[in-house]
């Protein structure tokens, strides 16, 4: 009995034993079937999975192609101690031609078409800044497609709007650079596409890449033009409202530059227009540095313009200034493009054109009209005329000339001056002001013996000369007709 129960111990020995050691082997045989296939399928483009049971494999996920499928059904299959290989894999659809496209607008970038892995997705999407959800996943990408199309992004960021597009090995880039230099770098994006892909580029540019550069015209009979190249939001709009007159031409306008020390320089300019016969306006190396070359009116002291016109300008502006030398014949009539008057050359000057009828009474109020409105000016503490009397000099001739020829009438100069100062020189000084005046009308046309000069200094006011606008408006010239 005791022998038989030994017999039975060692049987349930030997049996368990083998249980154990049966067990065991099937678990490593397990895990030696989970590496095995887990590594068949290390390579694959999409992340295929697989799973054991036993010595079983059943493989999912996403194929590439059929050819990916293949390759690792054939891989799978020699993996050591596997039993049988389970195929769930789906394939992914391919695309022929590969398409991939971009559109910039704005600062956003829009894309469509395929793109081959969830990662390439990934890598645009931060090219991007936003999401790549709108691409469909497929296959059929050339080599090196998601590098390519990364690089084609980044170029194309570059471009104020633009397209891209790649077919297969073919990619486009065309649209709207600010300028050359930004074309430019948008294709340096490009220079490490890898061989065997065709890069074809068009640009257009906002901006020529070249300094600011242009020239404004300016003619008392045609008016004023602009081109070139102007800087950054200079219109020919804004030109002409600076200027107040229009501005024909179509000049280009940069992407840089500052309009304001331009507008600057013409709106002080606008007062000193009717003083020219012609006058260019140009830039001299830039946006701030500039050249005004011009020819004065007949009439015009040249040297007190240039003084002027230096001096209300600043130092950005170098002034040249020349007498006009062509001048049409007499008689030629024209509209000053600054004044708006219709004006007739007279005696080698400019003169208005007016229509009155030349009574004593119209002659009269048609001159203290005009001398109400327009000042004659001398230069402080003598006799020359400014710089800007020219054009009020030759307004009062017409008068003068049409009361004189058709009215039959006489005219006394006044010159007339505040309280300041001694009252022996300023009678002394009116009288050389009405004098110059004088000169001025006779050079003109006016009869020398119809036109005489008085000064009276500043006895004859007609403000309060304790104020400076009382004593600016004692100074002054007058025009008294009489039979």
């Amino acid at each position: 009995m005791r022998k038989l129960l030994g017999i039975l111990v060692f049987i349930a020995g030997v049996a368990g034993l083998c249980w154990y050691g049966a067990k065991h082997d099937a678990k490593r045989i397990e895990q030696a079937v989970t590496d095995g296939a887990s590594g068949a399928v290390a390579g694959s483009v999409h992340g295929v999975t697989t799973a054991v049971s036993g010595r079983d494999i059943e493989v999912g996920g996403l194929a590439d192609s059929n050819g990916e499928r293949y390759r690792l059904l054939e891989t799978l299959g020699i993996v050591k101690g596997r039993r049988v290989v389970r195929d769930k894999m789906t394939v992914l659809e391919s695309a022929s031609p590969y398409t991939f496209s971009a559109e910039k607008s704005g600062n956003v970038i829009t894309v469509s078409g395929h793109v081959p892995t969830e990662a390439a997705r990934e890598g645009i999407a931060v090219v991007l800044d936003h999401d790549a959800s709108a691409l469909k996943l497929a296959s059929g990408a050339p080599g090196a497609w998601t590098i390519v199309a990364q690089d084609g992004l980044s170029a194309l960021s570059k471009l104020t709007k633009g397209t891209l597009t790649m077919s297969d090995k073919t990619l486009r880039l065309s649209g709207l650079a600010a300028s050359p230099a930004d074309g430019e770098a948008a294709l340096a994006e490009l220079k490490d596409v890898p061989p065997g892909y065709m890069i074809d580029s068009s640009f257009d540019y906002l901006d020529d890449g070249k300094p600011v550069n242009f020239q404004l015209a300016y003619s008392a009979s045609d008016g004023a033009s602009v081109n070139g190249k102007l800087p950054k939001g200079l219109t020919p709009e804004a030109l002409a409202d600076a200027l107040g007159l229009a501005v024909s031409g179509d000049p280009t306008t940069g992407i840089s530059g500052e309009p304001g020390p331009v507008l600057a320089a013409l709106k002080k300019l606008t007062l000193w227009l009717p003083e020219f016969e012609t006058l260019t306006f140009k830039t001299a190396g830039g946006d701030k540095g500039f050249d005004l070359t011009g020819t004065g009116s007949p009439g015009v002291d040249l040297e007190l313009l240039k003084q002027g016109l230096s001096t209300d300008l600043g130092g950005d502006v170098a002034v040249s200034v020349a007498a006009a030398d062509d001048l049409p014949p007499e008689g030629t009539q024209r509209v000053n493009a600054a004044t708006g008057e219709t004006e007739v050359l007279t005696a080698g000057y400019w003169l208005p054109q007016l229509d009155f009828v030349a009574g004593y009474g119209q002659c009269r109020d048609k001159a203290n009209a005009l001398l109400s409105k327009r000042d004659v000016n001398f230069v402080t503490g003598s006799a020359r005329l400014d710089a800007r009397s020219m054009g009020v000099i030759n307004a009062m001739t017409s008068v003068v000339m049409k009361c004189v020829q058709s009215g039959d009438l006489r005219v006394e100069v006044g010159g007339h001056t505040d309280s300041q100062g001694d009252s022996a020189f300023n009678k002394t000084l009116s009288q050389k002001r009405a004098d110059a005046v004088v000169a001025a009308l006779r050079a003109r046309g006016v009869p020398e013996d119809a036109i005489s000069a008085t000064g009276y200094g500043d006895t004859q006011p007609i403000a309060d000369n304790d104020t400076e606008e009382g004593r600016a408006a004692n100074r002054r010239v007058t025009l008294a007709f009489s039979q």
